[in-house]
């Protein structure tokens, strides 16, 4: 069977030293009275907790990586970690990594290609916010907060304004930064376009957005290997990413997708411009996308990447 069980732990540099020993207490009983035989985390405070643990009853433990950022606790975590997966290989150089290394592996993120499918447009999201059919939809699925870099898109698409009349951007997530929310709408006001923009929120059925999509765009700063722009990749969609992380390995430039750099608004409004005039370069992008996951980033894959990870790190 399986089975949930939630085990808060304070913060590594807590003084509450009793909450930490219960914790710990905690999470060795469930380990010996579940006969764990692997442990796979992915935070870096859930790392050393169970990290702990592993080194006390000798357990392997399997690190997930999938975050860009370097941690200051790292050095600490990559002693108590058995295997590292990575994302992507660019999260590589997060760490201090030679080529004799075998503690590292990369397992790309991976998505469900059936779920997520080129289908017949039924107009469902369009019609609840109201943008016609005719009209280009570019969307964004990304919590809005500076990171992802959601006004550099609206500054874009307000410089083609003139040149593409009929266009909405849809910037589907989760609001987690009201004020850059509001940096958002007083920006597509300044460029005449804030009929033009809609944030819905989260939108649970994403597949559905990203069939009704035109062109999907993820102009983040940071990324590690974001599974937003395989969705997008996987229902047929063109992609313009901001070449950040491992946005790179996730689409061939010019063929399965476009890279523009960080914070280039010129460079996402030259991409816009070139598909929103192209319907066939849309669908050969497109096409070449679904491809590249189907072949590249299949779910099924990566999970059979996965149990021979545990099936090598058992053996061991």
């Amino acid at each position: 069977g399986h089975f949930v069980y939630v085990i808060n732990f304070p913060k590594v540099f807590s003084i509450n030293f009793v909450k930490k020993a219960r914790a710990i207490l905690r999470l060795y009983r469930l380990v010996i009275d579940l006969d764990i035989k692997i442990i796979h985390t992915d935070g870096p405070r859930n790392t050393f907790y169970a990290g702990l643990i592993a080194k006390i009853t000798g357990i392997p433990l399997i690190w997930h990586v999938r975050n860009s950022k370097k941690d200051r606790y790292d050095w600490i975590l990559q002693r108590l970690s058995s295997k590292i997966v990575l994302v992507a290989d660019a999260l590589s150089s997060r760490f201090q990594i030679n080529s004799k290394n075998t503690k590292f592996i990369t397992i790309h993120n991976g998505v469900d290609v059936i779920k997520f499918r080129p289908q017949v447009k039924v107009n469902c999201v369009r019609k609840k916010y109201r943008i016609n059919r005719k009209e280009l939809l570019i969307s964004v699925t990304a919590r809005i907060e500076r990171l992802k870099g959601q006004k550099y898109l609206i500054e874009a698409c307000g410089k083609l304004a003139k040149k593409i009349r009929r266009f909405h951007i849809l910037l589907a997530g989760e609001i987690i930064d009201v004020s850059y929310l509001k940096e958002c709408k007083d920006k597509a006001e300044v460029f005449g376009i804030k009929d033009k923009v809609v944030f819905p929120g989260q939108i649970k059925n994403i597949s559905q957005l990203l069939n009704e999509t035109d062109i999907f765009v993820l102009p983040s700063l940071s990324e590690a290997f974001p599974r937003s722009v395989i969705e997008a990749m996987a229902t047929g969609k063109p992609v313009i990413v901001a070449n950040v992380g491992g946005c790179c390995e996730a689409l061939d430039d010019k063929f399965s997708g476009f890279l523009v750099p960080a914070k280039d608004s010129d460079a996402i409004a030259d991409k816009i411009y070139l598909l929103a005039k192209n319907k066939d370069l849309r669908e050969r992008i497109g096409l070449n996308a679904r491809k590249k996951v189907i072949k590249m980033f299949n779910i099924i894959d990566n999970v059979k990447k996965t149990e021979k990870l545990y099936y090598d790190v058992l053996k061991r």
